[in-house]
């Protein structure tokens, strides 16, 4: 049941995108040209005592930005704390990677100790 999808020229690049774009979800021009900006997703922790749950909260970026200042303001802080990461970013992506690498091998080690007697 592979179907493939039929393909357009975008009017502002002129690589091809899928119709669907165009005729199910009304955008003109391909992902790449595309002026909006990616989301954020902010974690939260809701509840009290044993009846707590986590959610995620997505979001534009800009709405990101503006929540964490009016947080900072209201705690009187002077710097934003907000954490924005950028996975098609190579030097995030090694960053990332190098971090996996440091946790596994601190989690080899570790199982290497347990067995110890």
């Amino acid at each position: 049941m592979n179907k493939t999808l039929k393909m357009i020229p975008c009017p502002k690049c002129g690589e091809d995108f899928p119709e669907l774009r165009l005729t199910q979800y009304g955008y003109n021009y391909c992902v790449n040209c595309s002026t909006t900006e990616k989301v954020v997703g902010i974690t939260t922790v809701e509840g009290t005592g044993d009846h707590t749950y986590n959610d995620i909260i997505i979001m534009d970026a800009a709405k990101a930005r503006r929540i964490a200042a009016a947080e900072a303001e209201y705690t009187g802080n002077k710097k934003v704390a907000l954490e924005l990461l950028n996975y098609d970013d190579e030097n995030e992506n090694s960053v990332s990677q190098s971090m996996k690498e440091s946790i596994q091998r601190v989690l080899d080690d570790e199982d290497d100790n347990d067995y110890i007697t």
